[in-house]
């Protein structure tokens, strides 16, 4: 039999192999330290999503004892996480309260060229003290993220940045979702953040890491899990040039999902990648003994000039394993 092109197909075919025969409740705490703030809808037509946003700076300690000035929107690093539905309208009431000018970008989204934040070629930029509303039909499910196109490597270095999931009610739920924001962001012994021209000609030819690794905003934070159930992570690099590469030792991730939305096919992989503003869907079912903890590795990435050989694995988060017995893991997944 030909294998099913339509990713929806895909989906359900997936989900019939990796679905636990006995469904159990992941902790209660499963996402705590990892959940992004949702936006609040303001809107009362269920097809309408309206939200507002203002971009300012905020004092956050992103590393312990260390309070350092960074740029938000709503005061949060990332930005809220806005949740859609495929078809939806949505509103973004937008403040600009920073010291320059800025845009926010929907990167991936198709919308109306007047809406997408590009200066000179769509809108022209939002002053400090100024608003803009945002306006669009969000046609396709998937991962996106918002940012600005104005000044963009300065403004994202300093924390602007977000993430957008749409969803499509017609797609069968595939495990526990978690959205994964990956960044970095360089910081001093002050905890002031490096100037955007750090590394000089250097730093301009090979790109400008952070010394900081940041999911959904923290250093190394714990996701309580179950041993053996079934995981969806949407995945999104906001990092400016770090390529992240991702390994579990004993386990493997299947990608069903990129940049365009689903696969046709899912893929198994040892390591993930994701570069400079990609985004993908993967299944995982971590597992270990109950009380264990499992490191997810950030591994260094050769690109080609050798910037791999002095570098070391850092643990980008831990997923902590319940003390509940495991779930029976014998389908591949």
């Amino acid at each position: 039999m030909e294998p099913a092109k339509n990713p929806l197909v895909l989906v359900a075919l997936t989900l019939a192999a990796c679905s636990d025969p006995a469904p159990t409740a992941q902790p209660t705490d499963f996402a705590r330290e990892l959940r992004l703030v949702e936006a609040a809808d303001l809107a009362p037509d269920p097809g309408v999503v309206e939200v507002a946003l203002e971009a300012r700076a905020a004092m956050l300690e992103l590393t312990p004892g260390l309070s350092s000035e960074v740029w938000t929107y709503d005061g949060l690093l990332p930005g809220p996480l806005i949740r859609t539905k495929v078809g939806d309208r949505l509103d973004v009431h937008f403040r600009n309260s920073l010291p320059e000018a800025t845009t926010i970008h929907w990167h991936g989204l198709r919308v109306p060229v007047e809406m997408d934040g590009v200066p000179e070629l769509s809108q022209t930029v939002v002053e400090p003290g100024a608003t803009f509303e945002y306006s669009f039909l969000v046609p396709d499910a998937g991962l996106y993220w918002y940012h600005p196109h104005y000044h963009s490597a300065a403004q994202v270095g300093n924390g602007l940045y977000g993430a957008i999931l749409v969803e499509d009610p017609h797609e069968p739920p595939l495990g526990d979702e978690v959205v994964l924001v990956l960044s970095d962001v360089g910081i001093d012994e002050t905890g002031a953040v490096y100037p955007p021209d750090t590394g000089g000609a250097v730093g301009a030819l090979f790109g400008r890491e952070g010394n900081v690794l940041l999911v959904n905003g923290k250093v190394r934070p714990v996701l309580h899990a179950r041993s053996g159930k079934l995981q969806r992570w949407h995945l999104l690099n906001t990092a400016k040039s770090r390529y992240f590469q991702l390994a579990m030792e004993g386990h493997t991730f299947r990608r069903i999902g990129s940049d365009g939305g689903l696969s046709e096919y899912g893929v198994d992989l040892e390591r993930i990648v994701l570069t400079p503003a990609e985004r993908m869907d993967v299944l995982v079912v971590p597992t270990g003994k109950p009380g264990a903890r499992l490191p997810v590795r950030w591994v260094p990435f050769d690109r080609g000039y050798g910037s791999t050989e002095y570098r070391e694995e850092e643990t980008l988060f831990t997923i902590a394993f319940s003390d509940e017995p495991a779930e029976a893991t014998d389908n591949g997944c």
